[in-house]
């Protein structure tokens, strides 16, 4: 890639973050008084902290480090910032390693810098856009690991830390060991066996923090029989229940109650799957619906022709986008969306991805396929 083509992504991104902020502002109410309020107890010597408040410890020790340096609340927006400029940047490097087209690492660059899915959460002070930019990040150093011994390390760094972050954070390690079973089962053995016994601690932690103290069960039905005729989206009930045939009976487990009910469970399900990706929500204005709507799916289009375009090569390495995306919709599909559609943000992550490969394939069938001279990168 040439200096030019960097300044345009650059440029890209600036304009549309100079916009954002115009047009959104910071938002630091809502969830980001959670962290701020966690962050201001630990500086007070309050060091309690809940399981459930582990799994987003990592936000809440950046929010401690800044009011250390005696920084505002609203400085997290910077560090949000400079974290979505290399995301940026490490995107387009994720395509740099499987595309020699200049074209395509210049529109996927240009791509995931004007996303507004994504890119309309730097300036929330929450923990999505934070999580989002690591997640990119980390999946760069995945598949360029073997490149040298720095890169090794900073993956491992990011794979533990990222569930600290949010805890669908661990769903990141199953791609990776998809990704190293995808090139060779025996010689990454190793990697695997410390995957798995990290799982096996985090499930731990996990598992205390939904049942022990409570406190994400009123939201999510497979934990609460209370909450049975099932959200798509909490808090916003569909009416699947005249598809119930066998009542909730007191002692039924939900397993078994959803088992017993194939046809409200199919369609909870597919629904829920489909507001994944749906993004547009009737209380939302028409405008932000129809910007959500027309840009996803140009994102998807292109998306589905580098998945069709990869599995016609069987270049199973190329596949661990799609078993991202499969992987960050499961736990949307168990449990339920909420209001505001930023949790299928990792999904999103992926979906561009492979929209990369997707115009990867089309450059190849036009005039722009021609090869990026040297790896400049």
């Amino acid at each position: 890639m040439k200096k030019s083509d960097w300044l345009w992504i650059g440029g890209s991104w600036l304009i549309t973050q100079i916009l954002i902020l115009a047009f959104l502002g910071i938002n630091n109410r809502e969830e980001a008084h959670k962290y701020v309020a966690q962050a201001s107890d630990w500086i007070n010597g309050a060091h309690q902290l809940h399981v459930h408040n582990i799994f987003y410890s990592g936000y809440i020790a950046i929010h401690v480090l800044l009011r250390w340096a005696g920084l505002p609340g609203n400085s997290m927006y910077g560090v949000q910032l400079a974290l979505s400029a290399l995301s940026t940047y490490y995107f387009t490097k994720i395509v740099c390693l499987y595309s020699q087209s200049r074209f395509t690492r210049l529109a996927s660059g240009i791509l995931f810098a004007t996303c507004y899915i994504i890119q309309q959460w730097v300036s929330i002070l929450f923990t999505d856009s934070i999580f989002c930019s690591l997640l990119i990040i980390a999946t760069y150093f995945l598949v360029s690991a073997e490149k040298s011994n720095v890169n090794k390390w900073v993956f491992w760094i990011l794979l533990f830390i990222l569930p600290f972050f949010r805890p669908v954070g661990w769903l990141f390690i199953p791609i990776a060991c998809f990704y190293w079973s995808m090139l060779s089962i025996s010689k990454n053995a190793g990697k695997l066996l410390v995957c798995g016994i990290y799982l096996v601690i985090l499930g731990v932690g996990i598992y205390k923090a939904f049942l022990i103290e409570n406190y994400y069960q009123p939201n999510y039905p497979l934990f609460n029989t209370d909450n049975l005729p099932g959200n798509v989206i909490c808090g916003y009930p569909d009416d699947f229940r005249k598809y119930v045939k066998l009542p909730y009976r007191e002692g039924m487990s939900v397993f078994s109650y959803l088992y017993h009910n194939p046809e409200m469970t199919v369609r909870l399900f597919l629904a829920r799957l489909y507001k994944v990706f749906s993004l547009s929500r009737t209380y939302f204005s028409p405008r932000h619906n129809l910007l959500l709507s027309v840009t996803s799916f140009f994102y998807y289009l292109l998306a589905l022709t580098g998945l069709v375009a990869i599995f016609r090569r069987k270049d199973k390495i190329l596949y661990f986008p799609f078993v991202g995306i499969l992987v960050f919709s499961f736990p949307l599909v168990i449990f339920c969306i909420e209001w505001t559609g930023r949790l299928s943000l990792p999904v999103i992550c992926y979906v561009l991805i492979l929209s990369s490969m997707g115009i990867e394939q089309i450059s190849r069938y036009s005039s722009f396929s021609a090869p990026a001279r040297g790896d400049g990168a």
